[in-house]
C-alpha cells in the first residue's frame, strides 16, 4: 500500500470535518465526475481519501491530476487488488474527520450534500447517520426518478424499534452512502467480506444510535449498464463473493445470502444490546423478521440451494407475492428499492 498524493492536511497534523472515502477499481469512466461533485461542494473542511484496488486502466491518472489540484485528495494504492471489502475499510482506517461517507466511483453529490448533513448531524448530536432522498441518475446524468427509504422509528430512543425500521423495510442499501458519525463506525463490522454485509452494518447502526433523514434528493446514484452490481452481482452469488474478497475460498455461504445476514443479525444483538429487555426486544423483531416481507421464503430458497428447479419456483411465489402487495406508486417517483 502506497500514499501517492501530495502534502496533505494529513501530514499537516489538521483533522477535518468530514472524511470522504472513495474505493475504486478500473472507474476510469465515471470517476473524474465523482471526484468533482465532492471537491465542489461548497463544505470545504473535507479530505478525500481515494483507495485505488491496483487499477489497469486510466483510474491512477485521473486520481493523480486531482491530487495535484487539490491538497485535499489523498491516494492510497494498493499493490494488487484486495478485494472490495477490504478495499472500502481501508477508507475507514485512513480517515480522521468527525463526520465519514463511503462514495462510489459511479455516483455523484448534488451541491449542498454535505452542509445539509452535517448541519443535521451537529443539530442531533445522538444521531449516528444522516440518510438523504436519492435521485437515480443514467449513464448520461440524466435523472430517471427520485426517491426516499423511509424507516419508521428510526429516529426513537429504542433500539428495537430502531432494528425493527432497518431490518423491516424493503431497501437496497443506497443509506449505506449516508454520512456517519465516524465514532459510531468505531468497533463496527464495516464493510464485510460476504454478501449483504452493507445491510448487516445500516442494522449495526441502528441498534448503536437514532438516524436523522433528510427528504432532498441530494444523493445522485448511477444506474448505466456496466454497473457491477447490476451486471454481475445480484445474478451469481459466488461472484459477488469473489468481489468481496478474492483470496476467500468459496464455501455455501456465498449462496445462503439471507441465511447468513439473519446469523449476522442475531449476532449483531448479542454484540451490542447489553440490557436484557432491549435484547428480548431485538430478538422478537428478529423473529418478526421471518414473515416480514416473506423472508421465510427467502430461508427456504437458500436452504434448496442444490435445487435449482426448486428455487425458481419459490422465487417466483415470492415475486407473486410482492407484486401482490406493492401499490402503484405515484406518477414520477418510485418508493424505495425492494
Amino acid at each position: 500500500m502506497t500514499e501517492l498524493s501530495p502534502k496533505s492536511q494529513a501530514q499537516s497534523g489538521v483533522a477535518p470535518r468530514v472524511s470522504i472515502g472513495l474505493p475504486v477499481f478500473n472507474g476510469q469512466r465515471y470517476l473524474a465526475l465523482a471526484i468533482a461533485s465532492i471537491l465542489e461542494q461548497d463544505f470545504r473542511d473535507l479530505e478525500l481519501i481515494i483507495c485505488d484496488n491496483a487499477s489497469t486502466d486510466d483510474t491512477a491518472v485521473i486520481c493523480a491530476d486531482f491530487a495535484r489540484s487539490d491538497p485535499r485528495v489523498r491516494i492510497i494504492r494498493n499493490p494488487r487488488n484486495l478485494g472490495a471489502a477490504r478495499n472500502y475499510d481501508l477508507c475507514f482506517e485512513h480517515a480522521r474527520g468527525q463526520y465519514f461517507k463511503w462514495a462510489a466511483h459511479d455516483d455523484c453529490l448534488a451541491p449542498g450534500y454535505l452542509t445539509k448533513a452535517v448541519a443535521a448531524l451537529d443539530k442531533s448530536p445522538e444521531a449516528v447517520l444522516c440518510t438523504v432522498g436519492v435521485a437515480e441518475i443514467d449513464a448520461a446524468g440524466a435523472v430517471l426518478r427520485c426517491y426516499a427509504n423511509t424507516f419508521p422509528g428510526i429516529g426513537e430512543a429504542s433500539p428495537a424499534r430502531r432494528f425493527g425500521a432497518v431490518i423491516h423495510t424493503r431497501h437496497q442499501c443506497e443509506d449505506f452512502f449516508g454520512l456517519f458519525r465516524r465514532a459510531a463506525l468505531i468497533g463496527s463490522e464495516l464493510h464485510g467480506a460476504y454478501n449483504g454485509s452493507d445491510r448487516v452494518l445500516l442494522a449495526e447502526m441502528a441498534l448503536r444510535g437514532p438516524w436523522v433523514c433528510l427528504p432532498d434528493p441530494l444523493f445522485l446514484h448511477r444506474e448505466h449498464e456496466d454497473r457491477y452490481t447490476r451486471a454481475v452481482l445480484l445474478k451469481d452469488r459466488r461472484q459477488a463473493a469473489l468481489w468481496q474478497d478474492p483470496g476467500k475460498a468459496l464455501g455455501v455461504t456465498s449462496e445462503l445470502f439471507h441465511t447468513v445476514v439473519y446469523w449476522r443479525y442475531l449476532r449483531l444483538i448479542r454484540k451490542s444490546v447489553p440490557s436484557v429487555t432491549a435484547r428480548a426486544a431485538c430478538y422478537a423483531e428478529l423473529l418478526r423478521w421471518w414473515f416480514t416481507d416473506d423472508h421465510f421464503i427467502d430461508l427456504a430458497r437458500d436452504s434448496l440451494r442444490r435445487h435449482p428447479a426448486l428455487q425458481a419456483r419459490l422465487r417466483a411465489i415470492k415475486g407473486r407475492l410482492v407484486r401482490s402487495k406493492d401499490a402503484p406508486p405515484p406518477p414520477g417517483s418510485l418508493p424505495g428499492f425492494r
